[in-house]
Parts: C-alpha cells; structure tokens; sequence
C-alpha cells in the first residue's frame, strides 16, 4: 500500500467513525449513548490505525489488510443505533460480519492466510453464523420482545410468536457455542504445534481473541453484562494483534539470525575439512612423493658405498652423505607426521595417540575409550589437542609427566591433558592454542585452559559426535 493510498483509507476510516458517533448520539433507542458515542469510534479507529501500520510494516502479510477490514466492519455493526427502520433492520445482518472478519484474522495469525483446510472451512462457516445466526430470531420477534421498546421497527418480521423466537434464539446460541468451541480445540492445537519462541507472538492474540469470543457467546446467550467486558477486550484486540506481529518479526529476525549462523557454521566445518583433507593430500604426497625417492637415493648410495674401496676420501663422503641422508629422511618423516600422521587415517584416534605419545620426552600416561572409529574432523581436532598440548608442555612445562585421557559420552568427545609442571599458561599468548580453540569451535566444540602458577597445567577440549 503506498503513503497516499494509506492516507486516503485514514480520511475515510475517519469520517466513518464520526459518522457512527453522531449516530450513536442521535439515536433514541440506545442505552447509554454518550459511552457508544465515545468509544465506538476508538474502537474501529483502533483497528484501522494499527492496521495500516502493520500493513506498512509487514506487506507480505495479509494480518494488516484484515485490521483494517475489521475496522470498518465494526462501523457498519455500529449502524444499528440507528433510527431509521431499513438501517436498524439490515444491521442485523451486514452488522454481522465483523465477527467473520474477526474469526478469520486469528485464525489466520501471523501471516493473514489460511493454511489449512479445516481453516477454511471454520472461517468460511464464521463469515455465514455471525451475521445470519440470529436472523431466524427476528422473524418471529418484534423489538418489543427482545428488550427494544424504542426500536424502530423490524422489517423482517413475519409473525410476533415468541415460542418460535425461542427456538431460533437457542439454535443461535448453540451454533455460536459449537463454533467457539471448535475454533477454541483448533487454536490450542495451533499453540501447542508452534515451537515456545513462536508462542511469544500467538498467546497474546489467541488470549485476546477467544476471551472476546467467549463473551460475545456469553452475551448472545443471555448474560448481558457480558456485552461490556467483551466491549472492552474488543477494544484492546488491536493492540494483542500488534504486539504479536511485532513478536512475529522478531521470531522472524531471530530464525534468519539462526539460519546464517548454521550456515557459518557449515562454512568453518567446511573450511575445516577442506584443511584435514589438505593435510591428508600432503602427507600422502611426502610420503609417496620426496620420501620414496630420498629412500631409493639412500639405497644407491649403499650401493656405492659397497663399490667403494674400504678405505679413502670417497667412502668418507659417502658415509656422511648416507648419515645427512637419514638426517633428512627422519626430518622428513617427523613433518609429515605432524601434517597429518597416517596412522590417525588408517587405523583410527587411539593408535595414533600412542604413537604420538611413544615420541614425547617425558612420561605420558594414554587413557583413551572411544570405543570405535570417530568422524574424521573430530578424530584430527583431538588428535591436534594432544600435539599441541604434549609440545607446549615440553617447551614449557618442566613437567615430570603428563597424562592424556579422552572419553566419549553423551553425545560428546571430551579430551583432556594434564601435567604437573610450573603451570602459568595463557592461550592468549600462543597461536597454537588460539588455532586449536578455532578448530574445536567449528565443531561446536569449547576448548578451555586450567594453569594456576606452580600447580600444572590442564587443557580440555569437548566435542559433539552424532549418534552412532
């Protein structure tokens, strides 16, 4: 809806509503006319007014439209003040359709359409009772009958036969008591199915409207004095509406922010794996690649080294070219170890552990139950916990030992290093940790540190693992 068109529907609604206070002050059957005069305006302004800003706020919702259709459906309820004959009596039908207008925006919340077919079928069926239920009534009842002794009269009796009155009257009732109580069993139904953020946004609407529904039926049913209290939830139904379409866009902020932040977590698992895979690429080719090919140059130079005579400057050098050679090879090898050992591919977390252990310069203790293979990710990022927490404690620590325990329950990974050095680290100052937190993060893992000075250090890492 664009500004003008939105200002143009504001001047009508207007008029509309000045129209209906003069209506109300004018007519001389109406009980109570300066408080109809009043608030029988404000109410269908109510609607209006919040309707045109929610259908300027959220155009892709239908909720705002049918705001402002109850609005003026209110307005045309109102007409039966009126003392001319032809407007009293038709009031009793066009007056009618706002509870269908009504039924249809709170079944309808928060997108203003109807989704489902018993939907349809309960607004369809609302759109027929509220303005014809009570008509059969009128037939058979003059406006004495019904407590109207000023009322101009009715055009569409037949016949005053207050038995028959009676009858029309109680099928009225029942139809308005039967509908209520199916929208009542749907709307909870609707409640329950919502997830509890969603239920932010309906409870306020749903309270609102079936507590004005019940005491509309309430009302139809005899209890009179139930009119005003309905009168006033009525009137307070705009603000229950637009509270939860302002509820309705945040759930709506809040399921984007949810959606892009599973897909950044996608992303850093991604990036992640594409890393491990790196790793595996690279340490396969090291090993196939540059190691094979220094292990054949190797057994050439044996192959010299036993052509060589016994004793002079040419065996010399092949001697130290042979040890520089194994030099390299054990280099070698400890990199692309630390790439990506094979181990970890080939047979699995725990055996890869001790032999990570089996290199370390001081005692190790290994407690590891995994009980089987784990993902690939969560098997590199614990292993690469372990690494780097066994160097950083042989850099630092001046432990005596160490130990490493990993565990797998509850749906987590959890490892954990220990050792009984100097203690006194911090993550902050160290890539490496700083790296491992971003590593066991695009898990949605937590990796934290435990270094009080002179008491060691702990380093715990968890990880979730989808059920086997």
């Amino acid at each position: 809806m664009s500004a003008a068109q939105a200002r143009g529907v504001a001047v009508v609604g207007l008029l509309a509503g000045f129209g209906v206070a003069a209506l109300e002050l004018s007519s001389n059957h109406q009980e109570s006319r300066t408080i109809w005069a009043i608030f029988a305006p404000i109410v269908g302004w109510n609607f209006i007014a919040t309707g045109l800003y929610a259908w300027r706020r959220r155009p892709e919702s239908r909720v705002g439209a049918l705001m402002v259709v109850l609005g003026f459906a209110w307005f045309l309820f109102r007409i039966g003040a009126s003392d001319a004959s032809a407007v009293y009596t038709s009031a009793f039908i066009i007056g009618g359709l706002w509870g269908g207008v009504f039924l249809h925006l709170g079944l309808s919340f928060p997108t203003g359409r109807l989704e489902a077919r018993i939907d349809r079928i309960l607004v369809a069926a609302g759109y027929v009772i509220f303005p014809l239920a009570f008509v059969p009534t009128r037939l058979f009842s003059s406006p004495s009958d019904i407590d109207c002794s000023g009322c101009p009269d009715n055009l569409l009796l037949i016949r005053d036969d207050a038995g028959l009155a009676d009858v029309a009257h109680g099928v009225g009732v029942a139809l308005y008591a039967g509908l209520f109580l199916i929208v009542l069993a749907r709307a909870c139904r609707k409640w329950l199915a919502t997830d509890p953020f969603a239920r932010l946004q309906l409870t306020p609407v749903y309270v609102c409207s079936l507590l004005t529904f019940l005491l509309v039926t309430a009302d139809t049913a005899g209890a009179h004095d139930a009119w005003w209290a309905a009168f006033v939830a009525t009137g307070l139904m705009p603000f229950a509406y637009l509270g939860g379409l302002l509820r309705s866009h945040v759930v709506q902020l809040n399921a984007q922010l949810r959606d892009r932040l599973e897909d950044l977590r996608a992303s850093r698992a991604r990036l992640v794996q594409a890393g491990d895979a790196e790793r595996r690429r690279l340490e396969r080719d090291l090993h196939d690649g540059a190691q094979a090919r220094l292990v054949g140059v190797s057994l050439l130079l044996r192959t010299a080294r036993g052509r060589a005579p016994a004793d002079g400057e040419l065996t010399h050098l092949l001697d130290r070219a042979m040890e520089e050679l194994d030099q390299g090879l054990t280099e070698l090898r400890e990199l692309a170890h630390g790439i990506h050992p094979a181990v970890l591919t080939d047979r699995g977390l725990e055996p890869a552990l001790e032999a990570l252990v089996a290199r370390a310069p001081l005692p190790v203790h290994v407690d590891a139950a995994c009980d089987g293979r784990l993902p690939p990710p969560v098997e590199s990022a614990a292993y690469f916990v372990v690494s780097e927490a066994l160097t950083n404690i042989a850099k630092y620590a001046r432990a005596t030992e160490a130990s490493v325990a990993v565990r797998r329950s509850n749906g987590r990974v959890t490892v954990e290093v220990a050792d009984d050095g100097v203690g006194g680290a911090d993550a902050s100052r160290g890539s490496g940790l700083r790296g491992l937190a971003d590593r066991v993060a695009a898990l949605d893992g937590t990796l934290s540190l435990d270094s009080p000075p002179g008491h060691g250090t702990r380093l715990r890492a968890e990880i979730p693992v989808r059920p086997r």
